[in-house]
């Protein structure tokens, strides 16, 4: 059985990362043995270049392990100031066996430092997140914007711009957002969100695990997703496994969102097998 050691996988909570690292681990089981050790593992698997020790992945080299350096983006050096995420990547895409892209823009963004990879699209489990199960109320639609932590590059303000005009057409609609708005929070409490027109609207705290998202998930019609630079963002794919229509994606040359909307199986059993397709692949 093939062996994988991803480091640091316990400093993951919640996101993307996170949603990955659970589904792979539960995707996977019965064909490869996760451990702990780098020493007892065929393939050492980097997640993401920040939670990862260089002089890790230099050791692995040394002593013969497959690396494998699953790419989405590239860190913002101002958010990351306590390391060197733009000079690890490319070390590590260097000293990597292969190099994983999550989406062909992912590949053509981050490819000045890693280099040629291949892509596999990240997948989601119907476990939780199934249309079946419809939660949906039969006298309002319900619009979700959901994000956990507080870029602008996820525009919440064009989210919320994009929910103002469908309330327009259908005086039904609701808003529902996650979003930290950190110090302004009280005053855009106070202010009504700066909403204005009586658009019905509620502030949600944030969902603490997947379970309560998928709950949230199945009350709503639409995804708002404006967000940008943005490689595969398992939000999407889960809101899609919900039977949830996914509005407002940027385009291509922005993000990689428009990828996962068309013609793509977003099933877990698909980007498994294509892992384990990779893992077989590079310990022969």
């Amino acid at each position: 059985m093939i062996k994988v050691c991803i480091p640091n996988i316990s400093k993951a909570q919640i996101g993307g990362g996170f949603t990955f690292l659970r589904n792979i681990k539960e995707g996977l089981k019965r064909e490869v043995e996760f451990v702990d050790k780098m020493e007892d593992c065929h393939i050492y698997f980097i997640a993401g270049p920040t939670i990862v020790d260089p002089h890790e992945v230099r050791k692995a080299r040394e002593l013969g392990k497959q690396v494998v350096f699953r790419v989405d983006n590239v860190p913002r050096k101002s958010r990351n100031r306590r390391s060197t995420p733009h000079e690890r990547m490319k070390e590590f895409a260097d000293l990597s066996t292969v190099v994983i892209y999550q989406s062909e823009w992912a590949k053509e963004y981050c490819f000045p430092l890693c280099g040629d990879g291949e892509v596999i699209y990240n997948g989601v489990s119907d476990k939780l997140f199934h249309p079946n199960e419809d939660m949906r109320p039969k006298d309002k639609t319900i619009y979700l914007y959901a994000y956990h932590g507080k870029s602008e590059l996820k525009q919440f303000w064009k989210a919320h711009y994009i929910f103002q005009m469908e309330f327009r057409k259908n005086p039904k609609a609701e808003f529902w957002f996650i979003n930290d708005f950190g110090r302004d929070l009280p005053e855009l409490r106070a202010s009504n969100f700066d909403f204005w027109n009586g658009e019905k609207w509620k502030h949600l705290y944030k969902a603490e695990n997947p379970t309560e998202m998928a709950r949230i998930m199945k009350q709503c019609s639409y995804l708002i997703y404006p967000s940008i630079l943005d490689a595969s963002p398992n939000l999407v794919l889960e809101a899609r496994a919900s039977g949830m229509e996914v509005i407002g994606a940027s385009d291509r040359e922005f993000s990689g969102t428009k990828e996962l909307l068309i013609g793509l199986d977003i099933s877990l059993e698909r980007m498994c097998e294509e892992y384990l397709s990779l893992f077989k692949l590079i310990v022969q």
